[in-house]
């Protein structure tokens, strides 16, 4: 998908780097819009950015779109923008494949990612609503004390900013040595309730990523 030229079809004036605080956003001058792009962020949120404002545009100049969503809540809206950029970037048909595996793990997630020239983020959570399965990926740092986690996508509403690393998990990070891809069981803890995630993990000295294609509440809990 060449964003540039589906932007500029769209009317869009030019496509701007520049320093900002959010990481894009379209303004209009004459009737014409102009998208913004902060200037320090990776090639591939770059692009989906890109593709989010261009869903702006679409929205804004479809009259019967534009009546239909103008009373939305601003996080609804953006919401949708995320959700068509990500049909932009990997639409279902070409998703389709890689959704209908049997299994997901770290490198299928980099084989997508790679190949839409997305993040891993953005292909975890396509591959999730595509598939209709299970896929969050999980990023997690060493601090002072334990291992927290820094960074989600995919995670269920009743997850989001609730997912900690339990006092086992820790051990478990602590006494893995650093390498790609390996299958682990992690036991988190979200609002007083113990889970067991079933994930692929890739770890690299005080940093770790997670792909968890399973997770249950824990029966022993």
């Amino acid at each position: 998908m060449d964003l540039q030229k589906l932007a500029e079809s769209l009317g869009v004036t030019e496509v701007l780097l520049k320093e900002l605080v959010e990481d894009g956003r379209t303004t209009w001058i004459d009737g014409r819009p102009r998208i913004e792009l902060r200037a320090d962020r990776p090639a591939a949120r770059m692009r989906f950015t890109l593709a989010h404002e261009i869903a702006h545009v679409l929205l804004a100049q479809d009259q019967t779109v534009a009546r239909r969503t103008q009373g939305l809540d601003h996080d609804v809206l953006e919401t949708l923008c995320d959700w068509v950029a990500a049909a932009l970037l990997m639409p279902r048909d070409w998703m389709q494949r890689f959704a209908d595996r049997d299994s997901y793990n770290l490198s299928l997630l980099r084989l997508i990612a790679n190949h839409a020239d997305v993040s891993l983020s953005a292909a975890a959570v396509r591959l999730a609503e595509v598939g209709g399965r299970t896929c969050m990926l999980l990023r997690f740092q060493r601090a002072p004390r334990r291992w927290v986690v820094v960074g989600h996508s995919g995670v269920p509403k009743q997850f989001i900013g609730a997912l900690e690393v339990t006092s086992e998990t820790c051990l478990l990070l602590d006494n893995l040595v650093s390498r790609r891809d390996t299958w682990r069981d992690l036991i988190l803890s979200a609002r007083g309730r113990t889970l067991v995630a079933r994930a692929h993990l890739d770890k690299s000295g005080q940093t770790c990523i997670a792909l968890i294609t399973s997770m249950s509440k824990d029966p022993d809990s």
